[in-house]
């Protein structure tokens, strides 16, 4: 059967600074899951632990306190809803969730490619394709070794613009080594993390550069993981992802056999 593209677990309400949108509820953002007929939503706020030191501006003033402002969540007797959330990876080990936290959340979703964060998730001397291909590998191959609840950790938009913001970001993909990537996305699949499927990595026109931009899929796809879609949304416009994440799902060969889901 076709992967399942019904439902959405990467969504930021108006508590996430990069939104701020007062129409993202949580009861606004169940009752869109209801509409689309998706089984599972999840909200995944930005947050940094307040017992991890180091936090930039961005991350400093979302802790536990600020985005637990949306429970007791909403409850739907067609959709399960979830509070998760999204933290940062540094690299060398610095996560921005502390263990004690783990339990807080139903899933915990985390971007290796933050990279337009100078000075918090790459060094200013990180200013080369090359040299930001062999950061996003490192952090990979870093993240994979880390001490997680990893049966309900996610690994968010992969092939994010946000890797490199300076044009031409998928060559960043193309000059990554596979021979590298494949024992860190076999890691990922015995531990058992999801792969996101982030619509908003899947702008018009990216298939004209079809195998960059699956590159790491491909990769993920053939070394066992499973796979789950998000809207990243953080306006209420970037809720409806289902042709998007349709194609891609297709063009990647997905069955329903790949679908992650959280435990």
């Amino acid at each position: 059967m076709r992967f399942p593209v019904n439902h959405d677990l990467h969504c930021h309400t108006g508590l996430s600074f990069c939104s701020n949108d007062p129409e993202m509820t949580p009861e606004y953002i169940l009752r869109h899951a209801e509409e689309a007929g998706y089984d599972v939503q999840c909200i995944t706020d930005h947050f940094w632990s307040e017992m991890i030191p180091g936090a930039n501006e961005f991350y400093g003033g979302q802790g536990l306190a600020h985005v637990s402002q949306s429970l007791p969540l909403p409850e739907s007797d067609k959709v399960r809803f979830l509070f998760g959330c999204e933290t940062e990876y540094c690299g060398e080990g610095k996560l921005g969730i502390a263990p004690e936290h783990y339990d807080q959340f139903s899933f915990i979703i985390i971007p290796p490619n933050h990279f337009h964060m100078e000075g918090f998730t790459r060094s200013p001397s990180c200013d080369t394709k090359e040299k930001v291909a062999e950061l996003f590998t490192r952090r990979l191959e870093e993240l994979c070794e880390l001490d997680l609840p990893w049966k309900k950790v996610g690994i968010a938009h992969l092939t994010c613009g946000l890797v490199w913001m300076k044009g031409g970001y998928p060559e960043v993909f193309e000059r990554m080594d596979p021979e590298r990537l494949k024992p860190v996305f076999r890691k990922f699949a015995q531990l058992g993390a999801g792969i996101e499927l982030n619509a908003d990595c899947f702008l018009p026109g990216w298939r004209e550069q079809e195998d960059a931009h699956l590159k790491l899929y491909r990769i993920a796809r053939d070394e066992g993981c499973k796979f789950y879609c998000g809207s990243d949304a953080h306006h209420p416009a970037n809720l409806d992802i289902a042709e998007t994440m349709r194609e891609v799902a297709d063009a990647l060969e997905l069955t329903d056999k790949e679908r992650y889901i959280v435990p």
